[in-house]
């Protein structure tokens, strides 16, 4: 049943409920409370809890809870400073709400007033301080909150590992994440997940994918988020064979891109990453393959596949133009009869573009493009698309494009006065004309 659903029964419920002896029932308004938060019906849990005539510490705790989860972290502060007797629950509330909405500072201060007043710490309270420590990234903070979890009796809980290997990734100290890894005794998907993303977003690509492949062999299957973080790492790598590799084992060679259809929820994220990742390393029938069978494709992968110099680029580099020229068209119809889709040209499209067009040395394109950004889409040229047309003069000087040429020379000495380049360039395209 539908959230909008739910929201209307159990105003239907409470209707009846109002006109029964049970209308002032404490239990039945606290469940109400928490029934209206669960189906984002903020207004209606608000009233209820307001009309009370008694309330106890789970009325307090229910309507925390709803305003933390809907984001409402000020007025969630006010009720609290008005509760009578606020108990774990309630200080759990605010530490992992203000940490769920990316307010870190709050959410540690929370929390060490929490210990400060002798409220018991458990993996809920350690947990949304890891993930506080991780966010400010701050590995002093982050080395306390650790000091007093290897002081508890969840040192050893697989959650609290898995969260401090978050938190270690997050501060930039591979080596402790590490250790807290070799540390564990018992290791979950999260914990194998966190470990990957900590090489992969620090740099140690190739540890990444050694990680994997022992996780694999641990019998553990991948998800979205292992095979995002994987992906990425081959397309730093370039390891375009190592793609393939881990491509084919996860879907065990018989059954293709059996690994998406095994998950609950396949979306643009998981799907993009697979196709970046071929493009990258410049595996045309595998990007195209995996491209066109994505069943959504919105503004999110398109620019992560042309921003990035991925899908045009790699067909310009690879010979395609042909291809490269057809996929940058398309975006350009969508750009102008698919608005509902919200595909958009942006700045970072036009620098894949226009790098493509120097790669492949198609001045009259790169010429057309540049000056499509302004008069078609709206768009200012800026720095890094100069640079780009600073490669595309030195093939106008091959090609004999004057005016081109003096058009982009000028443009690139307007950001570099002082550079010679273009100037020399520009210099010894006049002489071989006779100018």
């Amino acid at each position: 049943m539908s959230p909008f659903k739910v929201a209307r029964e159990t105003r239907r419920v409470h209707a009846r409920i109002l006109n029964s002896q049970f209308s002032k029932e404490i239990f039945i308004q606290n469940r109400l409370i928490d029934v209206y938060g669960k189906c984002d019906c903020l207004d209606d849990a608000r009233k209820v809890f307001d009309r009370m005539p008694q309330r106890n510490t789970f009325t307090w705790n229910s309507i925390i809870t709803v305003l933390t989860k809907s984001g409402f972290l000020d007025e969630a502060t006010r009720i609290f400073g008005s509760m009578p007797d606020p108990d774990q629950c309630s200080w759990n509330s605010m530490v992992s709400g203000f940490a769920q909405h990316d307010r870190f500072e709050e959410s540690y201060e929370y929390f060490v007033k929490m210990h400060k007043e002798n409220f018991f710490l458990n993996e809920y309270s350690f947990g949304s301080a890891l993930s506080a420590c991780a966010g400010l990234m701050d590995f002093d903070i982050g080395i306390q909150v650790y000091a007093m979890v290897s002081k508890s009796r969840y040192s050893t809980d697989v959650f609290m590992g898995s969260a401090l290997i978050d938190m270690y990734s997050k501060c930039g100290s591979v080596a402790c994440s590490q250790d807290v890894f070799l540390g564990m005794i018992e290791r979950n998907l999260v914990t194998w997940n966190s470990l990957i993303t900590c090489y992969e977003q620090n740099g140690s690509t190739s540890e990444a994918l050694e990680v994997f492949v022992r996780m694999m062999n641990s019998g553990l299957e991948p998800d979205k988020v292992t095979l995002a973080s994987v992906v990425s790492a081959c397309a730093s790598l370039c390891a375009l064979k190592e793609g393939l590799q881990i491509h084919a084992r996860v879907v065990r060679v018989s059954e293709a891109r059996r690994v998406f259809d095994r998950m609950p929820v396949r979306n643009v994220v998981s799907e993009t990453s697979m196709v970046s990742g071929y493009a990258r390393a410049a595996s045309i029938k595998a990007t195209r393959f995996m491209f066109w069978k994505m069943k959504q494709r919105n503004v999110v992968s398109w620019n992560a596949l042309i921003g990035g110099n991925s899908l045009i680029d790699m067909y310009m580099k690879c010979g395609s133009v042909e291809d490269g020229s057809r996929v940058f068209k398309n975006m350009m119809e969508r750009d102008c009869v698919s608005l509902n889709a919200m595909i958009k040209l942006d700045h970072a499209t036009m620098i894949g573009v226009l790098c493509a067009c120097s790669h492949a040395c198609l001045v009259e394109e790169g010429r057309l493009y540049a000056s499509s950004m302004t008069k078609n889409h709206s768009l200012i040229p800026e720095k890094d698309h100069y640079s780009c047309m600073g490669s595309l003069l030195a093939d106008c000087k091959v090609h004999g494009e004057i005016e081109m040429g003096k058009h982009a020379a000028e443009k690139l000495l307007e950001i570099k006065p002082r550079n010679s380049g273009p100037y020399v360039l520009l210099s010894n395209m006049y002489a071989e004309v006779g100018r």
